[in-house]
């Protein structure tokens, strides 16, 4: 069968991973909230069938990563609702294991430079956090943690860059500078903006954080080959 092969698969998955981007975008478009959630939620599992198709030793840490993307991506449906603050919570714990990751898949640990990269982010996040307006206090404090990770991770991000710009760095930074811009637009969207906003911003939602996914996905594969033929 053609499907043995281990290449094949990959990129009818990698194929299938986009063209549930495109069905996501066309369904929030049309406002088909059914198919919206299949897709939304379809896009970690394909990479998790990627990471079991591509990744001869598999790391516990990447699969409780996967495992953690396809519960927030549930929970993310239900952004608008009442169950916003466990949406919080599970990107928290994506944040986290996504900085666990990078600081073992990167080999620049600089904590000076780390934190002066990480000031800028903290800067914008903290400004919007600040001006949010009829939030609990148990949301602001998720906010704030969610804030301080994401920015830690786009610090970590461009000082591995600027001293060490190869592909691997590459995609680390294209990732999280997705997740920064679709963490922007998330937090513009639920504090700031009604409703009818939603058919213009859902799309470019889409986009960034199946692409910043996808893209870190890319970043632990490729450090796990550079690992590989250095050892």
């Amino acid at each position: 069968m053609i499907l043995f092969d281990q290449h094949i698969r990959s990129r009818v998955l990698t194929s299938a991973y986009f063209l549930m981007i495109l069905v996501e975008i066309l369904a929030s478009i049309i406002n088909y909230q059914p198919l919206i959630f299949a897709a939304h939620v379809a896009l970690p599992i394909l990479l998790l069938g990627l990471y079991f198709n591509e990744f001869k030793s598999k790391s516990t840490l990447m699969l409780v990563l996967l495992l953690v993307q396809i519960v927030s991506n549930v929970y993310y449906f239900f952004a608008m609702t009442n169950l916003f603050v466990y949406t919080l919570v599970s990107f928290i714990l994506l944040r986290i294991l996504s900085l666990i990751l990078v600081f073992k898949n990167t080999t620049n640990r600089n904590y000076l430079y780390i934190l002066t990269a990480t000031f800028p982010f903290l800067l914008v996040f903290f400004y919007l956090a600040s001006v949010t307006s009829d939030v609990s206090d148990i949301e602001f404090d998720i906010l704030i943690l969610q804030n301080i990770l994401i920015s830690i991770l786009g610090g970590v991000s461009v000082v591995n860059y600027l001293k060490n710009d190869n592909r691997t760095h590459s995609l680390l930074l294209i990732s999280t500078l997705l997740y920064i811009g679709f963490r922007f637009i998330v937090f513009i969207e639920h504090y700031f903006l009604n409703v009818e906003f939603n058919i213009v911003y859902k799309p470019i939602e889409i986009i960034l954080s199946s692409l910043a996914t996808f893209s870190f996905y890319k970043f632990v594969q490729t450090a796990n080959e550079s690992n590989h033929a250095n050892s």
